[in-house]
């Protein structure tokens, strides 16, 4: 990559910045604190980051920032619409113990504030919180800039193995990502940067490496180990953020794929306490599973993919206004229906694109109406279904589910319905005897839909719970009661983990796994 410094001149108020030539316009403003939208994760098919370019002679050119090199100096203006801050993305609510509200019910002293971080692979969950009354005041979510060099961690791996120097750029952009979250809600209270004191962060651990400034490359390569396991606490200054002055509390891991946010999010279901056989999903990009057996515990990961959270579907955007996140067919002749996410109740707020538990709505209704035969190929040989015709959205372009993203959705839940037989299996154990659904994107989901498509085991819907984002309340728990952080980590020494990647027999059970149930079957 060349070394050349551009200058970028921001309109109208004439800001300039430094860039370094070769990398995209978003990953330069990025590097100064700039978030532009990118629902697409830097694919160039949102058209949600376009920017003005305003030629010497005045002349004027929209441009996807993802997708334009610097190569030179350049004048832009940056539309409102196309700001991150704009367009926060919605976050699945918390949800705290009542055993942990009541710990703080008699707490008296001065106020304390301190920082929760759910570091997804997609997705950025940051949680302002009183330490002191264990209750949070304000929180966001914000897409995982690292998208840019890929969905999954593999890609970022292979990135940072491609070249050295994408180790502290992808650790930058994420330290950036949530330094600008922390602003956003401090701001929002009128709080003062120098009130927080400490920080939590969970994640999986080849975002932690990443975020800790330390190369995940063993994670890529068998025996697909982390570089270390133990709980790590860090100082903010150390990571290159400008708000000094607080330390930083990383969990232990477990595996090279099994890392802090599963752990976390035991603690917030308190999956000690739940009954043998209770099976604790964390859906996200990276599916991870923990079992709690007869003894001992069980975990494994499995590659769920990037779909579920919108990301790589044809018209997939995150789960914010606008977004498609039902859809329901009374009849294959007329068109669909569907419901957005629309908060604020907005008059006229048209659909943007679809997220993760739109398609899944959608796809379990191509199935029902036999749209789609059970191997997921469409029954009258289009390649695509419309959801939104022509001029219907909000920018008059169609938006539709794809054969690839049935595709998508195959591979994920067939990869999600496989890790759960085996760990199971493992365990000794014909079936679950409870579920916990944790996530984000699992929060929204529709539990019979996810019976339907196979991917979860078939069984009474009374025994299947949704947790919302285990994972963020176990940072905030872990952030206000250091109780919470000896738990995870004595948790870390109790867990068998089940290696999928060198079982033989997985790539054969998963490719069964592939096609849809027969509805009334």
């Amino acid at each position: 990559m060349s070394n050349k410094k551009c200058h970028i001149h921001l309109l109208p108020h004439g800001r300039q910045i430094e860039a370094k030539s070769g990398r995209s316009l978003m990953e330069s403003l990025m590097d100064k604190s700039i978030f532009l939208r990118s629902d697409c994760g830097g694919k160039g098919v949102c058209k949600k980051c376009k920017v003005k370019v305003v030629a010497e002679n005045g002349d004027i050119e929209f441009k996807k920032a993802c997708k334009l090199i610097i190569s030179e100096d350049i004048s832009i203006e940056i539309p409102e619409i196309s700001m991150l801050s704009s367009h926060i993305i919605t976050k699945a609510a918390v949800s705290l113990p009542v055993a942990f509200k009541d710990r703080f019910k008699t707490v008296d002293g001065k106020d304390g504030y301190g920082i929760a971080v759910d570091l997804g692979t997609t997705t950025i969950a940051v949680y302002l919180c009183n330490t002191t009354k264990g209750k949070v005041l304000s929180s966001l979510a914000v897409k995982n800039p690292q998208a840019l060099y890929g969905d999954d961690i593999m890609s970022r791996i292979s990135a940072i193995g491609q070249e050295e120097e994408n180790l502290g750029h992808l650790q930058k952009l994420v330290v950036r990502a949530i330094e600008w979250g922390i602003k956003e809600l401090l701001a929002s209270l009128e709080f003062k940067e120098e009130m927080i004191s400490q920080m939590v962060t969970v994640g999986n651990p080849t975002m932690i490496h990443i975020f800790a400034g330390v190369d995940p490359k063993p994670i890529g390569v068998s025996p697909y180990q982390p570089a270390f396991y133990e709980a790590k606490n860090i100082q903010s200054s150390d990571l290159g953020f400008k708000i000094k002055g607080f330390s930083i509390q990383l969990l232990p891991q477990v595996s090279g794929f099994i890392g802090g946010d599963i752990l976390s999010a035991t603690l917030a279901v308190d999956l000690e306490n739940q009954p043998v056989g209770t099976l604790l999903v964390d859906l996200g990009t990276n599916g991870e599973l923990m079992l709690k057996g007869k003894d001992q515990f069980f975990a494994t990961s499995c590659a769920t993919g990037p779909a579920f959270e919108g990301a790589t579907l044809s018209c997939g955007m995150q789960a914010i206004p606008g977004a498609i996140n039902k859809v329901q067919i009374k009849s294959v002749e007329d068109l669909s229906e569907y419901t957005i996410i629309n908060p604020s109740n907005s008059f006229g707020l048209k659909p943007s694109g679809i997220c993760g538990t739109g398609v899944i709505s959608a796809v379990t209704q191509f199935c029902q109406h036999k749209i789609i035969d059970p191997g997921g190929a469409f029954q009258n040989k289009s390649k695509q279904y419309i959801i939104v015709p022509e001029n219907f959205s909000q920018d008059g372009s169609a938006i539709f589910i794809s054969q690839k993203d049935i595709r998508s959705v195959q591979l994920g839940k067939g990869a999600l319905i496989t890790g759960i037989e085996f760990l199971l299996k493992e365990a000794g154990l014909e079936k679950p005897e409870k579920i916990i659904i944790a996530g984000a994107f699992g929060s929204f989901l529709d539990k019979k839909d996810m019976m339907a498509l196979g991917m979860i085991p078939a069984m009474d819907l009374s025994q299947v719970e949704v947790a919302g984002n285990s994972a963020g309340a176990g940072a905030i728990m872990t952030l206000c009661d250091t109780a919470f952080l000896d738990k995870a980590i004595q948790m870390a020494n109790k867990v068998i983990v089940v290696d999928l990647a060198c079982n033989q027999d997985f790539q054969d059970v998963f490719v069964k796994k592939l096609g849809f149930p027969i509805p009334g079957n």
